[in-house]
C-alpha cells in the first residue's frame, strides 16, 4: 500500500508546485494586454476564472477584449455573469452598457448606465458613456448635459473635454 500512496504524494506535491493562482494569471493577462496579445489575455484570464470564478475585474476585462476583438455576445456572457455574482458591481453595468450601446440596444445599455449612476452618482465614465449613448439617439441636449455633468464631477477629464468639444460647442450647448 505504501508503494501506490508515494506515487500519488508527488505527484500531488509536483501539480501543487506549477499551479497558479488567479491573481498570477490575472497579472499575466494585464501584461499580454499592454503587448496587444489579446487572444493570450483572454486565455490567462480564462484560466484566472477556473481558479477564482468570483474574481470580477477578470470576467470585465475578459469581456472588453472580446469586445475588442468583435465577440460581443462572449462579452455580454462575461458582463452578465460579473452582474449575477455581484449585483452592485459599477463596472459591470457600466461596461454591459457601453457594449450594448454599440450594439444598438438603447434601451437596455440606458437601464444599465443608468444603474450604474444609482449606485455610484460620480462614476464619470458611466455619466459620458451615457452621454454617447443619448448623441447616438439624436439627443443632443442630454448629451451635451451629460458631457457638462462628467466634466463638472472631474475637470480633468480629456474624455469629456473631447466630447464637449466634438459634439456641444459647435451647437452652442
Amino acid at each position: 500500500m505504501k508503494r501506490i500512496i508515494a506515487p500519488f504524494f508527488f505527484l500531488f506535491i509536483a501539480v501543487g508546485a506549477n499551479a497558479q493562482s488567479a491573481a498570477e494569471f490575472y497579472k499575466k493577462a494585464m501584461s499580454r494586454v499592454e503587448y496587444g496579445d489579446f487572444q493570450g489575455a483572454i486565455e490567462d484570464y480564462t484560466n484566472c476564472l477556473r481558479v477564482d470564478q468570483f474574481f470580477l475585474d477578470a470576467y470585465i476585462n475578459r469581456g472588453l477584449l472580446y469586445q475588442q476583438i468583435g465577440d460581443n455576445k462572449s462579452a455580454l456572457i462575461d458582463f452578465d455573469m460579473a452582474i449575477a455574482i455581484d449585483s452592485t458591481f459599477v463596472r459591470a453595468y457600466n461596461s454591459r452598457g457601453q457594449l450594448l450601446t454599440a450594439m444598438k440596444q438603447y434601451r437596455e445599455a440606458l437601464e444599465d448606465l443608468n444603474k450604474a449612476l444609482t449606485l455610484y452618482p460620480n462614476y464619470v465614465n458611466a455619466v459620458i458613456n451615457r452621454g454617447a449613448l443619448k448623441r447616438e439617439i439624436k439627443d443632443s441636449t442630454g448629451a451635451c448635459n451629460d458631457f457638462n455633468e462628467a466634466l463638472a464631477l472631474d475637470p480633468r477629464s480629456s474624455r469629456a473635454k473631447e466630447m464637449l468639444r466634438k459634439y456641444c460647442r459647435e451647437q452652442g450647448k
